[in-house]
């Protein structure tokens, strides 16, 4: 039996694949960093920007459109059909005809069938599981072909301004669009994948860059007796960070006087109005600029406490917690969720467990006093006469248990500004046991 020649077609998805495999193998092997690019639409004319704009607005009518199908109308769908429809305010459809690029509706479904996927894998686990809702508002689009859903536009060579021009094609678009932020580019970079993001201030493009891992030194340092440079660190509601050296971070970023001015506005004016709308979106951008800050203060702590520092040990508490009780306005304004999301995303990071009592132990003699209540500033142990204020003496205790936790595992010793006992060892030991589980672990 003569053997089935493949045809063109599947040699071509043969190869597809096979360069998949070949760029993913090459990545694995790459450090990623993610550029985010702000298009300069004004350089578009009216006919392109209303185009750009439809690409969110069309792929929120295909999501709901596919979500609302039933199990038979969805077999019968075609995934190339442009012909859909949505639902208006009454539940009558309204015949829908999508201008979108083809890969871009692949995108939408392919994201559609993550989730499902994901909520069936949840449920297998034993978790609880709702079902997809409808969007209202599709902000997120997937480019994953770089050179061919979007690529970036290369200057002259020997330009003194840079390796880039400061232009991107994106699919769709015949004219270039005008980006802000090309520097950030690394040299030797590869592109990637990106995402077109929508945001109250405008249209970002989120652009992938692979860049060659450098060669660390991974040799061990000989010097055994070497100290390694830690810091203990207490999260906390009145003061957000305090570190074991007894520095303090106190950040808090609250509504602007112009945020509650224009919600004011928006409560007199006439629901989906004009004027509404376009309060509504003053909010969004006024909202926008209080995270961005938020998310720069974080930024700069966060690189001030980490730097020069070998080894950082925090308590793995509840934020969540914290904003769901009396202090939700606080811990949202400080952005301490942020902040301990960077730390454990650190790979010098130690955690201490969420209940060990870092504020009742005294650091020294390792008793501990149950008789510590909010309003208490100063801690003072009876038993030994060691005396320290509160949130300091709780960042010595946590810096004392991550060295504990270190040198179980390491040889080296950390620098501490208290000597570790063996009166705290003892205690520390004591309560792990008693946890019944490992309550400190290293990312």
């Amino acid at each position: 039996m003569a053997e089935k020649i493949p045809s063109d077609r599947e040699l071509k998805n043969k190869k597809i694949k096979e360069s998949i495999k070949e760029t993913k193998a090459r990545h694995a092997s790459m450090d990623l960093s993610v550029v985010e690019l702000k298009l300069d639409l004004k350089c578009l004319n009216k006919t392109e920007r209303s185009k750009l704009c439809s690409y969110f607005i069309e792929s929120k009518w295909l999501r709901n459109y596919l979500l609302g199908l039933s199990d038979g109308e969805a077999e019968k769908h075609e995934s190339r059909s442009r012909e859909i429809y949505s639902l208006d305010k009454d539940r009558n459809r309204v015949p829908r005809t999508l201008t979108m690029p083809a890969k871009l509706m692949q995108d939408v479904e392919k994201r559609l069938k993550n989730d499902k996927k994901s909520l069936v894998g949840k449920k297998r686990k034993g978790g609880k599981i709702g079902k997809l809702k409808f969007c209202s508002q599709y902000s997120s689009i997937t480019l994953n072909q770089y050179g061919n859903t979007h690529w970036i536009c290369y200057g002259p060579e020997g330009n003194e301004q840079g390796r880039y021009k400061n232009t991107v094609h994106v699919v769709g678009i015949k004219r270039p669009i005008r980006v802000f932020g090309m520097h950030q580019i690394p040299e030797a970079a590869e592109l990637g994948e990106a995402k077109l993001v929508g945001k109250p201030s405008g249209i970002y493009l989120m652009l992938e860059c692979f860049t060659p891992r450098s060669d660390k030194d991974t040799a061990e340092d000989t010097d055994s007796d070497r100290l390694l440079e830690a810091v203990g660190i207490d999260l906390g509601i009145k003061t957000t960070i305090t570190t074991s050296d007894g520095k303090k971070y106190d950040i808090s970023i609250r509504e602007t006087e112009r945020l509650k001015g224009l919600q004011k506005k928006l409560a007199r004016q006439v629901k989906h109005s004009k004027g509404w709308y376009d309060t509504k979106k003053r909010i969004q951008r006024e909202y926008e600029r209080i995270t961005n800050r938020r998310k720069d203060a974080a930024n700069k702590t966060f690189s001030e406490i980490q730097k020069g520092k070998d080894i950082i040990v925090i308590q793995d508490d509840s934020i969540a917690g914290w904003h769901k009780g009396f202090f939700g306005k606080d811990v949202q304004n400080s952005c301490l969720g942020t902040l301990k999301a960077k730390f454990k995303a650190d790979s010098r990071t130690m955690v201490i467990g969420q209940f060990f009592p870092s504020t009742a132990v005294c650091p020294i003699c390792g008793h501990k006093h149950d008789g510590m209540k909010l309003g208490v500033e100063r801690f003072a142990c009876p038993h030994c006469g060691y005396c320290e204020e509160r949130d300091t003496k709780a960042a010595i205790t946590t810096l004392l248990a991550g060295e504990i936790e270190h040198s179980s595992t390491h040889a080296g010793h950390m620098r501490t500004p208290v000597e570790l006992t063996s009166d705290f060892r003892s205690f520390y030991e004591g309560w792990k046991q008693s946890a019944g589980k490992p309550e400190a672990i290293t990312l």
